[in-house]
């Protein structure tokens, strides 16, 4: 069944227009639809138009005695035009309900393809944790190896100190001598020291960024990876258990695998 539509409703190329207060309306969030003889300006309409114009009236006040229908029974040429604007209603009520189909698709479809945008990002995303974490894992083995030698380096220049220190007590250097080499250790001992203390830093704060990142991937990726890493970490306690590696090579791999997973 049609709803009932406003008569002072009017829709345009650019939207719906109401004729009694001549301006724009959204007729959704307004009465234009069904109880539209409760909206204020349809009443405020009708009050100044007086009795030319009889307001329209819900369907339960229409019913009228017998004998008043019997009395405007001869009007019955008046009849025609309730037929009419019903018809136009009708139209308008057609109107407004592709309308709103029309805003609804418009709607779902924006969101579609932000939904699509979306998972195309996630994917992005990753594959570039998977390449990040896959590479550096490659690169981090050679990173420890190089920052092994600075340290060795590191403790070579302690040791040739102490040989300094060595050399002037038992009188085989001059104290010019001494101090020209005890300097010259010296500033290279502090510049290789400082740069390993900025290399481990560095290196602490990207190995955490990655296995963040990574950690949150495992625990939203429907993936093998945690089951592997279980594996591997069964297989470790039992190599330890077999004497097949040492303590220390047992609880630095065991905290590695358990701070992927946990």
């Amino acid at each position: 069944m049609s709803r009932a539509v406003c008569p002072g409703l009017e829709r345009t190329a650019s939207g719906y227009v109401c004729t009694y207060a001549q301006r724009p309306i959204n007729p959704f969030q307004w009465y234009c639809f069904g109880d539209y003889f409760e909206c204020p300006i349809y009443v405020q309409y009708m009050k100044t138009r007086g009795a030319q114009v009889k307001a329209e009236t819900k369907p339960s006040q229409t019913v009228q005695p017998l004998q008043q229908q019997a009395q405007q029974q001869p009007q019955q040429v008046v009849i025609a035009a309730p037929v009419a604007t019903t018809a136009v209603r009708v139209e308008a009520a057609g109107d407004a309900e592709d309308e709103l189909i029309r805003s609804s698709e418009s709607i779902i479809s924006r969101f579609e393809g932000n939904a699509k945008t979306l998972n195309d990002k996630w994917k992005d995303y990753e594959n570039s944790v998977q390449s990040t974490r896959q590479n550096w894992e490659v690169e981090k083995a050679k990173l420890r190896r190089y920052m092994v030698i600075l340290e060795r380096i590191r403790n070579k220049y302690s040791e040739d100190l102490k040989e300094v220190e060595l050399r002037r007590s038992m009188g085989l250097i001059s104290d010019d001598t001494y101090n020209k080499l005890k300097d010259s250790i010296q500033k290279k001992l502090d510049k290789i020291g400082d740069k390993l203390k900025e290399l481990n830093a560095r290196y602490q704060e990207v190995e955490s960024t990655i296995n963040q990142h990574y950690k949150r991937l495992l625990m939203t990726t429907v993936t093998p990876e945690i089951s592997k890493l279980k594996l591997s970490l069964a297989k470790l306690e039992e190599m330890y258990r077999d004497g097949k590696i040492s303590k220390e090579v047992y609880e630095k791999l065991k905290a590695e695998i358990e701070r992927v997973i946990s």
